[in-house]
């Protein structure tokens, strides 16, 4: 390699164009652009620059130096079997610190720690002043002979002032993991106390703290860590999250704005900043929160927030969309797709409801509650023949389900057919749930169709006045009956409730009201 060193210098002095290179200087100088490519590539991109060392080890097949850099390449990729056609450069002649640091690292990735921690010995007996080295050797020193770690960082402390806090840190760690907390945090506040700027033995006491639930010490080590200048979005979220735990609602949001403000992207942050703003009933600002988030392009679950949200703020159009764009992004997520069917049996597209169902109960036959929801899509659409089928699946496998014999009786009261049927199903329905206020309008629908108004009163005289003005359907019902009953007055006025959002009974109030 000393040619191209020599060539490094000579371009210092001027453009590459101005030298007379011959056809061997030119080798030189494409050889030398390749290094240098696969130099700056090596942290970006190790895979680059493994190529790249590749194609230089072609022209210089006995490079030690170029065989080490693949290996250091390979490990970077994160993979180690890569570097097994370059190892044997450890037994290429003399080696220094570099060499032993790289094969250390490789006997790591091959999770050889005792072999690993004789070559970064090696390595400190070629380079004892570097003080990466130590730590490396330590560290691992630490997972393998703990008595002896600790005796040589108490050494180390002792002899090399500077390294101390980290010294210190390490033995605390030691200790830590030990579960000896009491010893953890002596050692951790001589580090503290060797080098205050330094945020290692903060965060490890903060982590003691928040394990053994003592979070208000663990904020104490956070704060501590922001008068340094330290602080990340991590730690900004994980002291928002310590507050939210203590009910400090304010305190939270302000750090977790913090972090956000570190790192606008972060999940954990926004998603947090997202539920304050819903708890306080700020529905678009949790939107923009959760949409923030890294994860919210590759996290169906976000998407399903971000549609209840919008519904929550009165955007079913909105909401919808959503739903139906993460329909397709997200195929074959079946929550995803249960409440996007939701949505459109809402808005009365039980077209496109029932196919997004069906392929639901294909895929889940035993999805009972797509099952339940196609079945209405079918009755919606008229199909009584498939929705009575989907219902004989439900109740074979859950006799029992309120639901579906309630959906059953109401459709046959629509129809007006199987009508004493219809009652055995709606009377099941409320012995099953008693108190369900759309099952008693179901059976008392059905009395309706039965000409039994007595009882049908009985049910619908029973209802609080409130619940039937809400309910379009409801009032409908009570208009038929007060119609049937001969009260045409009281009937335009409950009709009227419901013209809005019932369509039959805007038809029969306009009947209704010519012959007045």
């Amino acid at each position: 390699m000393k040619k191209v060193f020599i060539l490094l210098g000579v371009l210092a002095a001027g453009p590459l164009h101005a030298l007379p290179l011959g056809e061997e200087g030119r080798a030189e100088a494409r050889l030398f652009n390749t290094f240098l490519e696969s130099v700056y590539a090596y942290k970006q991109n190790p895979s680059r620059s493994y190529e790249l060392l590749q194609k230089m080890l072609l022209s210089q097949p006995d490079s030690k130096y170029l065989r080490r850099m693949l290996v250091s390449a390979a490990l970077g990729m994160g993979k180690p079997e890569l570097a097994e056609p370059y190892i044997d450069y450890i037994n290429s002649g003399e080696n220094e610190s570099e060499d032993w640091a790289v094969y250390a690292a490789y006997q790591l990735a091959k999770w050889e720690p005792a072999k690993a921690l004789e070559s970064y010995k090696k390595a400190l007996e070629a380079r004892p002043e570097d003080m990466e080295l130590v730590y490396h050797y330590l560290t691992l020193l630490s997972l393998i002979d703990e008595h002896k770690a600790i005796e040589e960082l108490e050494k180390l402390a002792k002899d090399q002032p500077f390294a101390a806090s980290r010294a210190y840190a390490q033995i605390g760690r030691i200790y830590k993991r030990k579960k000896q907390w009491k010893t953890a945090l002596e050692y951790l506040d001589k580090s503290v106390a060797a080098d205050p700027a330094d945020p290692t033995a903060y965060l490890e006491k903060a982590e003691i703290y928040e394990n053994a639930s003592q979070y208000f010490l663990m904020l104490h080590e956070f704060e501590e860590l922001e008068k340094i200048g330290y602080g990340n979005a991590g730690m900004f979220s994980r002291m928002g999250a310590v507050f939210l735990v203590v009910k400090d609602v304010p305190k939270a949001e302000a750090y977790f704005l913090k972090a956000k403000a570190s790192d606008p992207s972060d999940s954990m942050t926004n998603n947090f900043l997202s539920l304050i703003a819903e708890n306080r009933g700020e529905f678009l600002p949790a939107i923009t929160y959760l949409q923030e988030a890294a994860d919210y392009d590759t996290n169906a679950s976000r998407w399903l927030q971000v549609s209840f949200l919008q519904r929550k703020a009165n955007l079913p159009k909105e909401s919808l969309k959503t739903l139906q764009q993460a329909y397709k992004k997200f195929e074959g997520n079946v929550e995803i797709g249960f409440f996007y069917g939701l949505a459109l049996n809402d808005n009365k597209e039980y077209k496109k409801a029932a196919r997004v169902f069906e392929k639901i109960v294909n895929t889940n036959p035993d999805y009972i509650q797509a099952r339940l929801h196609y079945a209405y899509a079918l009755e919606s659409l008229k199909k009584y023949n498939a929705m009575e089928e989907q219902l004989k699946q439900i109740l074979a496998s859950e006799p029992q389900n309120a639901p579906a014999l309630n959906l059953w009786a109401y459709s046959l009261a629509e129809r007006e057919t199987r009508l004493n049927e219809a009652e055995q199903y709606s009377q099941k329905s409320l012995e099953l749930v008693p108190g369900d206020v759309s099952f008693q309008d179901t059976l008392g629908w059905i009395y309706i169709k039965q000409g039994r108004l007595q009882e049908a009163e009985q049910i619908f005289g029973a209802l609080p006045a409130e619940v039937v003005a809400r309910e379009p359907e409801l009032a409908y019902h009570v208009g038929v009956l007060r119609m049937a009953q001969g009260k045409n007055e009281e009937a335009l006025s409950y009709l009227e409730k419901a013209k809005d959002g019932w369509p039959a009974a805007k038809a029969l109030y306009k009947k209704l009201s010519r012959t007045r």
